[in-house]
């Protein structure tokens, strides 16, 4: 398998359930959403866009009253909906980006995490409207993205499309939100900093 510089897989998701998968690739996607569960209630409806295997899915529908997983990959969602199954979760095929029916505003939070950076500026937009648009009033959406930089790594290299500094992403969210709070991550350690000390940011944005 071909890897980069930290021998990290060069793939597009994280799957806990591969013995290649560097552990502190695992240990920085569970933080991340260990972190967003803390903003969910339990009768929360939670909508997980690029989904990618499930487990945050799962992880989600044991603290939420329901939750559906989106991602475009067929072949994906149906190992997912096979692998997980609990009467409050379901998986959806569907394109974020361009998507075959409008939002219809029935979800409370919506979450995407280390997935817009695989499109476009211009589709990075377009996700972000319909990932507002997904939401209720007062709805909250999480989203999460690697903060650019100059040594990107060969898997960001390969797979990322267009990487945002604060400013930029900032600027993407907050046409669509009333506020918009970013974190910064490092390792698991997700806490309020100046935006230059992050490795990823984790954004909150109220509807």
């Amino acid at each position: 398998m071909k890897t980069d510089h930290i021998n990290c897989p060069i793939r597009c998701r994280v799957a806990l359930d591969d013995p290649n998968e560097p552990l502190e690739m695992i240990g920085f996607t569970i933080a991340r959403y260990k972190f967003a569960c803390k903003w969910i209630r339990e009768a929360d409806s939670v909508l997980e866009v690029g989904c990618g295997e499930g487990f945050g899915c799962n992880f989600f529908s044991r603290h939420a009253a329901r939750v559906t997983g989106l991602d475009i990959d067929q072949d994906l969602i149906c190992r997912c909906a096979e692998r997980y199954s609990r009467d409050n979760l379901r998986f959806i095929v569907e394109d974020i980006v361009h998507p075959h029916q409008p939002p219809a505003h029935e979800y409370d939070v919506v979450v995407s995490f280390e997935m817009i950076e695989h499109v476009t500026r211009e589709d990075g937009q377009r996700m972000v409207a319909n990932v507002a648009g997904h939401l209720k009033d007062r709805g909250l959406a999480i989203l999460s993205t690697p903060r650019v930089r100059a040594d990107r790594s060969v898997s960001r290299q390969a797979m990322h499309v267009f990487e945002y500094d604060h400013d930029t992403l900032v600027q993407t969210l907050s046409p669509h939100f009333g506020r918009v709070m970013v974190f910064c991550q490092n390792d698991e350690y997700i806490y309020a900093g100046h935006p230059s000390t992050a490795w990823n940011y984790i954004a909150l944005c109220f509807r």
